[in-house]
């Protein structure tokens, strides 16, 4: 088969690679640091500064963007709590290794967001936001999920909060 009777899903880069398609590309473009920074940014403008609180930054994506997590972020209330939460496993399923995949993207938007002024990390690790969130670079539903999960989390220390979703380590 030639180069032109090739579907440009079997388009070949340089490399040898597949070349990304246009929903990859979409996609890479939705998770800036830009667009996620502003969805930590409304976690921590709603949560009370604690010791060692910038750890649960590396919670924040993976909640809010995993939509069995984020459709019950949405739907919670006062009531909810981090054990009615964690009651239904499935919300929970994979949360460790999404963690994980978007660390260096929880990383780069807190670059972000502590170069642009809008949060302080002070020397217990606590993190206070500065600033009004901007909430043009985001969805704003994945903010109003970051706020609820915030909420979530108001009554618990950050070492039980990882363990109460099953972290062996933080």
């Amino acid at each position: 088969m030639g180069l032109m009777e090739r579907s440009p899903s079997e388009h070949k880069n340089g490399a040898g690679r597949r070349s990304p398609s246009p929903i990859e590309h979409l996609y890479t473009l939705q998770r800036t640091p830009y667009s996620m920074a502003p969805i930590i940014h409304q976690f921590y403008k709603e949560s009370l500064p604690r010791e060692r609180d910038v750890l649960l930054s590396y919670l924040v994506l993976p909640m809010v963007l995993f939509p069995p997590m984020r459709k019950f972020l949405l739907n919670s209330n006062k009531r909810s709590s981090l054990r009615t939460l964690c009651q239904d496993q499935r919300r929970l399923v994979g949360l460790t290794s999404r963690a994980q995949e978007l660390k260096s993207l929880t990383h780069a938007s807190m670059l972000v967001l502590t170069a642009e002024h809008g949060i302080e990390v002070a020397p217990d690790l606590s993190v206070r936001s500065t600033r009004d969130v901007q909430a043009s670079n985001a969805n704003s539903v994945y903010l109003e999920a970051g706020r609820k999960l915030a909420a979530l989390f108001v009554d618990a220390d950050v070492v039980s909060i990882y363990r109460t979703l099953g972290f062996k380590s933080l």
